[in-house]
């Protein structure tokens, strides 16, 4: 009997073919429902596709669609959600082999993300979840945040892994959540904190631009003083620019331009006053030694 291609998730070639043109033909149809297949059932196949190392399939196709169904088509109920929601945050998804660096498990992981803010952000409309399936899940992207080590952006060949920018948008929509005050913001801000610390290469596809994005809803929203947030981000260190190595470098190089993000946008939308404003450019001189004289 002659043997099956195998893809490098161990799946036989053809299960990727057919999901393709499966996903391709709900696109082609203007996103409607397959026939065959239940809405809860039709959900789950195409999640099945977030793990994939095909960017279109992943992305292009799979992603899109569920946003399309989840978001604009608001299919699924409160409970099948929160099923969806316990299955995304769980070992088999947000964290399925995690700690890994260069591996394709990334785009699940990065991708489940993803699908997490989705959820959110239809709570955060329908108020769907309650505080305990709220606080739960926070303290799972937190964890996340501090043992994810894959930071790549765009993978030629693969497309976006953007694990950094993609947990962003899931902490943005918790920041939103009506379960969020001080505290959990606080919790969000360390969690994007360990990211900073942890990435091993200088951000090269504006993720310190989507880290910011839940940053300034926090102060939008009043959730967090601008002055408590400029406290906090004196309390970022790095080693002094003479004695760096090149770990410490690229780890300063991210916190400086995650400051400016934040500068930019506080002051375009006018939310500090002259007092921070002096503070964030004390800032500027810890973290831009090159330029000022510290």
């Amino acid at each position: 009997m002659k043997s099956q291609n195998i893809n490098r998730k161990g799946e036989p070639t053809i299960y990727k073919m057919s999901l393709v043109n499966m996903l391709q033909e709900i696109k082609n149809n203007d996103y409607r429902l397959p026939d065959e297949y239940s809405v809860f059932e039709a959900v789950k196949l195409v999640m099945g596709s977030l793990s994939s190392p095909d960017g279109e399939l992943r992305d292009d196709l799979g992603y899109t669609i569920l946003f399309k169904w989840l978001i604009e088509q608001k299919l699924l109920n409160g409970t099948e959600l929160k099923n969806l929601l316990e299955q995304a945050q769980s070992s088999k998804m947000l964290y399925f082999e995690i700690g890994e660096i260069e591996s394709d498990s990334v785009f699940l992981r990065s991708f489940s993300s993803l699908l997490i803010a989705l959820i959110l952000h239809r709570d955060n409309e329908e108020n769907l979840l309650g505080e305990e399936d709220f606080q739960g899940l926070l303290c799972q992207l937190t964890k996340y945040c501090s043992l994810e080590r894959d930071f790549r952006s765009f993978v030629d060949g693969k497309g976006w892994a953007h694990a950094p920018a993609h947990i962003s948008d899931a902490l943005d929509e918790c920041v939103k959540s009506r379960f969020a005050g001080l505290e959990e913001c606080i919790v969000i801000l360390n969690s994007i904190k360990n990211m900073l610390g942890n990435a091993p290469a200088v951000f090269d596809a504006e993720e310190d631009e989507r880290m910011a994005i839940p940053v300034i809803g926090m102060i939008v929203q009043k959730k967090v003083k601008v002055g408590i947030l400029v406290d906090w981000l004196h309390e970022l260190e790095v080693d002094k620019a003479s004695s760096v190595d090149a770990a410490n470098l690229k780890k300063r190089i991210n916190i400086k331009h995650f400051i400016r993000c934040l500068y930019m946008r506080l002051k375009e939308k006018s939310l500090m006053d002259q007092e921070e404003e002096r503070r964030l450019f004390q800032l500027e001189h810890r973290f831009n030694p090159n330029f000022f004289d510290v």
